[in-house]
């Protein structure tokens, strides 16, 4: 995925899908669990 699209992401302008997410986890070698509890939510 493109540096922009993470961008907008962390910004709030882009909603992402669950695949998404799941994408981004693997490429920080962490779970999904992980990402969601570290943002509080």
């Amino acid at each position: 995925m493109h540096r922009a699209y993470y961008s907008k992401i962390e910004r709030g302008e882009k909603n992402v899908t669950l695949a998404t997410l799941e994408r981004v986890a693997n490429g920080l070698e962490k779970t999904m669990s992980e990402l969601l509890a570290e943002a509080g939510l």
